[in-house]
């Protein structure tokens, strides 16, 4: 069975020695919002921040009509 998407966030920030509370804090955002991941959505500019602390990166590839084009998808474009 495929993990789901949040769970890895969790499970990243076990492999880098890094609690959840710290991630947050790092990223802007409260503790028990993310905790909520678990059970609800989370928005999309706040995934992406936790994912930029914890050292990753978010992208997203579309197929048209034979050609593909990769966007990666920083929290705040410059």
């Amino acid at each position: 069975m495929r993990k789901r998407i949040v769970e890895q966030i969790f499970q990243q920030a076990k492999i880098n020695n890094t609690t959840i509370k710290s991630a947050c804090k790092r990223a802007g955002l409260s503790e028990s919002s993310v905790r909520s991941w678990r059970r609800c959505e989370p928005l999309l500019g706040n995934f992406i921040a936790l994912v930029e602390v914890l050292g990753g990166k978010v992208n997203i590839t579309w197929k048209d009509k034979g050609k593909t084009s990769e966007h990666i998808l920083p929290r705040h474009e410059s």
